[in-house]
Order: structure tokens, then sequence, then C-alpha cells
């Protein structure tokens, strides 16, 4: 009969369990008051091997530890203060692109006190009795626009004619006509980035002539497009202020 193993399942038992407990114990506290424990004058070595590298503040010596090695290397961002174009600054502009055609006089640029007027005559800018731009001359416009582009002030666009009256399939007056001329012009202008409600589209036929229409000179001068730049009136500077305080309300 084989006997089996005897166990020793005495009182005292737990002792071996709670021996083990407290060792560990004992170890784990040893292992954490060694690693809190800091030996100043190596952090103090490694502290200043990375302020040399990332050239920071001495955080030991009451520094803020900002890095600044990144300072200059980046650009720093621009915020635009350009400030609004005056009537000068637009005249000066557009004397400066279209200086070919005002030296030649094929245009001409007047300002006054409050406006600026540029007049294209017909012979520049369309065929007789029509009002399709000559692919030649867009870069006239382009001019223009780049010089106008985003700016609040009002561009009145009217269309003109001599006092020969005109009736064909496509216009059936002057006043036909002119309008359709300034609105080609202001149309074009508008897609080069000219701010769309500051444009006025105008015609009026033969009722201002510049020249006497009793010469084919003077007929001549009287057909135009003249553009005009001008400081908003109160009444649109008012609904401008008012459509962007809505805007962000909305």
């Amino acid at each position: 009969m084989s006997s089996e193993p005897e166990h020793n399942t005495g009182s005292d038992r737990y002792l071996i369990t709670y021996a083990d407990l407290i060792t560990l114990l004992l170890g784990l506290f040893v292992i954490l008051y060694a690693a809190s424990q800091v030996d100043k004058s190596k952090f103090t070595e490694i502290s200043e091997a990375l302020s040399q590298v990332f050239k920071t503040d001495k955080v030991l010596q009451g520094g803020s530890g900002e890095l600044s090695a990144g300072k200059g290397v980046l650009p720093q961002p621009e915020f635009s203060n350009q400030q609004e174009k005056s009537l000068d600054d637009v005249k000066s502009e557009l004397d400066s692109k279209l200086s070919a055609y005002l030296e030649s006089q094929q245009l001409s640029i007047i300002q006054n006190a409050n406006s600026i007027t540029l007049t294209l005559p017909e012979v520049l800018l369309f065929t007789s009795g029509k009002a399709d731009i000559y692919p030649q001359s867009l870069q006239i416009l382009d001019s223009v626009a780049s010089a106008l582009k985003s700016l609040p002030f009002e561009i009145s666009i009217d269309g003109h004619t001599d006092n020969v009256p005109i009736r064909t399939f496509t216009y059936q007056s002057n006043w036909h006509l002119s309008v359709d001329r300034a609105l080609e012009v202001g149309y074009y202008l508008i897609q080069k980035g000219i701010t769309e409600k500051n444009v006025l589209i105008r015609g009026f036929g033969p009722e201002r002539p510049i020249e006497d229409n009793s010469s084919v000179q003077g007929r001549g001068k009287n057909r135009r497009v003249e553009i005009t730049i001008s400081q908003p009136s109160s009444e649109v500077a008012a609904n401008t202020e008012e459509n962007n305080s809505e805007q962000k309300e909305n």
C-alpha cells in the first residue's frame, strides 16, 4: 500500500506567502527610491548638451526652455497692409500700362477731382455698325481690368455713336448699338475680375457728342466707349456696407 505525500497544512503556511510579498514590496520601493535620486551633475551635462543642439534657454538657470532653433527658419506670415488705391494711383497705373496707345493718341485719359475717364474710339475696338470687340484690342481691356480689379470704385461704361441713323437686322437704332457696345466692354471687364456690382452700363446713342457731327473726323470721335472710374455714390456705398454686414451675420 503506497503512502500519499504529506502536505504541510499547518497554521503557519501563510507566513511563506506573506514573506514573499514583503520581499517583493521591499524590492519595489528600493527601485523607486533609486530612480527618484537625480544625479544633478549628470542632468546639468545633459541639459547643456541639449541646449547647444536645440538652442534652448537653460531650464536649470531659470530659462523658459523654449526652442528657438526654428526661429528665422520658416518665413514669418505676412499680413496684407495694402491700402486701397487712390484715383491718382489708378491714373498712374493706367498711364503706364497704356503708354503706347497714349503716345500714339489712339485713346485718351482725363482726370478731374472726382473721376478718371478713359475714352476708347470706335476704330480701336469695333467694326463700324457692330459691337464685336477686335481680338487684338482685348489687351487694352486686360490692362484696364488689372488696374481696377477688386477695387471699390464705381465704373461707368458708356456707349456713344454719331448722329447718322442706323437700322440693321441687329440694331434698330444708334441707341441699341451704343448700349450693346458698352455691354460688351463691361461684361469682358467683369470676366477679367472687375467687381460686378460696381459696374454701370449705359448707352447714350448720339446724344452726347464731343465733336461736330458735320465732319467725318468729328463723327469718328463721337463713336466711342467711355470708361469712367469714380468714388461710389453715397447710395451705392450704403448698399455695399449693408450687404457686407448681412454676409458677416450669415
